[in-house]
């Protein structure tokens, strides 16, 4: 087991190397530390914890210089060098450890370093990850540096940190913002062991924002604050922390009632991306007065435990095995593919012209065949299946043309279909044809042929054939070898036909079976969506950011359906109900 403090400039190093010993120290594990230089070409790791070497980089010097003045000032069989190379430290003379620990020196050198750092990573299997955290503006995207990349991508507990000093007292003084919905556990565990470990009358202090909404907010905080630590912590836990209430609107109002001696270091747990990095925004920076204390800062992401990550990897693994994964190239063309005759083109109107009217026909003779041809000819189910791709892919572009596309196509259908029956109606006054519904002698009801009948009076197994229909043509759309089957998908979901069916019976001020047909078109629509993205997802077709920061809005329009089908249910079981 191993400690990491990942650094890329001397200043880095010697800030944060005596915090990386004694968390090392505090969790009786050794230290690592890589080193990061930009150097043209191929990335590649090397160990330079043997003796210095003349072409050493600035970087190295100074970091041997740094581990030496950690190291111990007394002489001693157990601070000689080990044979692998490594070196044995104690701590900065500030805050003795209780025991010494193994420091490794490694440099990866390359271009392009953090597809090569996280492999590294993932190779060393380590316990803790000490990054330096980057230097952030609102204006720069949440990807745009490699340790917000670096610790969206590893498992292990990873701290992201900012600190202006040189040295850990050995009274050191750890507050924790304990927050709502954030990973308190890994901050407050962190908390306790460094001051444990370091001794001396150190204190850790939970604290607890509280907006100022009363006068009683304070009380309201130390509450919310005590049920907190009994959930999160064992009694003789609890014990550790003092507790502290901040009234005030935000982290960052909160950050300026702390007086800048009070602490020495500053945590928050959270293994949101977005989180940290309003979190180290707002806390206090150096101001470059001297003599200004500065307390030290870091979010703490807990990784996951080795039972959840070969849980989840067994998970992947059988799911791949089971189903059949797109190429990378497969992936490509079908994206290229779906994006291009999903937009709104000639092609797309005059197809949907042509089925609707088709579809119209089949309902006005009462012909099933007729309608059946209306689905095969009408292209509405390719920009539907594209929405579903794009919320799949996190692709926000081709879901918007999509779902664009999908809307016009919609419009397009329904005018038509009022337009067909208001000249069907002109011509039935004129005697030219027979009228489309009229009262039959089984019921006293005026009926439409029974093909508009069907499609005015949706059922609860319409949304599971959708569904299906959905999943269907997903897994049709990506593989070559399944097109022949997109027909019958076209034909299951029948996506045209209600919606020509609305058309005239809005035409006829059949506002309730218009209401009726319009229903089973969403109920289709809102289903077909979430059948073929989670499809899509099962072949491999995913965001390329994955785990906290991945884009958030396809699981907001995920959940957003999966609520509209909900709604058509209890409506579609209501109209039945009182029918």
């Amino acid at each position: 087991m191993t400690t990491v403090l990942i650094a890329s400039q001397p200043e880095e190093v010697r800030n944060l190397l005596p915090w990386a010993a004694h968390l090392a120290a505090s969790r009786g594990s050794d230290l690592t530390v890589l080193l990061l230089q930009r150097k043209t070409g191929e990335p590649r790791l090397i160990d330079v914890s043997a003796e210095p070497q003349a072409d050493d980089s600035e970087l190295v010097t100074q970091t041997r210089l740094s581990v030496e003045q950690l190291s111990s000032n007394t002489a001693s069989d157990d601070s000689r060098p080990d044979p692998a190379g490594s070196e044995e430290i104690g701590t900065d003379g500030t805050a003795p450890a209780p025991s010494k620990i193994k420091v490794q020196l490694q440099q990866l050198i390359g271009e392009h370093l953090t597809s090569r750092l996280i492999a590294s990573i993932d190779e060393m299997t380590p316990a803790l990850i000490v990054v330096p955290a980057p230097t952030i503006s609102k204006e720069q995207k949440a990807d745009e540096d490699w340790q917000t990349m670096l610790l969206a991508a590893v498992d292990c507990d990873a701290f992201l940190m900012r600190d202006y000093s040189t040295g850990v007292e050995q009274r050191v003084r750890v507050g924790v913002f304990v927050t709502d919905g954030a990973d308190n556990e890994a901050a407050l565990d962190y908390a306790e062991r460094l001051v444990d470990h370091l001794g001396g009358g150190g204190t850790a202090t939970a604290l607890y924002v509280e907006p100022n909404i009363s006068d009683f907010a304070e009380s309201v905080g130390r509450r919310q604050l005590d049920n907190a630590l009994n959930r999160l912590l064992r009694r003789t836990e609890r014990d550790v922390f003092r507790r502290r209430v901040i009234v005030a609107g935000s982290t960052a109002e909160a950050f300026r009632e702390l007086k800048p001696e009070e602490f020495d270091l500053l945590l928050m747990g959270t293994r949101n991306l977005r989180r940290m990095r309003r979190f180290l925004q707002a806390s206090p920076v150096s101001n470059g007065a001297p003599g200004t204390p500065i307390p030290a800062v870091a979010v703490v992401k807990g990784g996951e435990s080795f039972s959840s990550r070969l849980k989840k990897k067994k998970a992947a693994q059988r799911l791949r095995s089971v189903v059949p994964q797109l190429s990378r190239e497969e992936r490509v063309d079908l994206v290229s593919r779906v994006q291009d005759i999903s937009k709104w083109d000639f092609d797309f109107v005059f197809l949907m012209s042509l089925a609707t009217l088709i579809a119209c026909l089949g309902l006005a003779e009462n012909s099933g065949a007729v309608i059946v041809g209306a689905m095969l000819v009408a292209p509405l189910m390719t920009p539907i299946a594209g929405v579903g791709l794009g919320v799949a892919h996190a692709n926000a572009h081709l879901t918007r043309v999509a779902f664009r596309t999908a809307i016009r196509g919609f419009v397009t259908a329904i005018i038509i279909g009022i337009l067909f029956g208001l000249c069907v109606q002109g011509c039935a006054s004129l005697g030219w044809l027979s009228p489309l519904h009229g009262i039959s002698e089984a019921s006293p009801l005026r009926l439409f042929p029974h093909e508009m009948e069907s499609r005015t009076q949706p059922q609860f197994y319409d949304l599971l054939i959708a569904l299906a229909s959905g999943a269907a043509a997903a897994d049709a759309m990506g593989r070559h070898n399944l097109f022949s089957a997109l027909p019958g998908v076209a034909i299951a979901a029948a996506l045209v036909p209600p919606i020509a069916t609305s058309g005239i019976a809005l035409s006829h001020g059949e506002l309730t079976k218009g209401g009726g047909a319009l229903l089973l078109f969403l109920t289709n629509m809102v289903t077909i969506v979430p059948g073929t993205s989670l499809v899509f997802r099962a072949v491999g077709v995913r965001s390329q950011k994955e785990g906290p920061n991945a884009a958030r809005w396809p699981r907001h329009v995920l959940l957003l359906l999966v609520l509209l089908s909900l709604l058509i249910t209890i409506i579609i079981e209501s109209g039945h109900r009182f029918r």
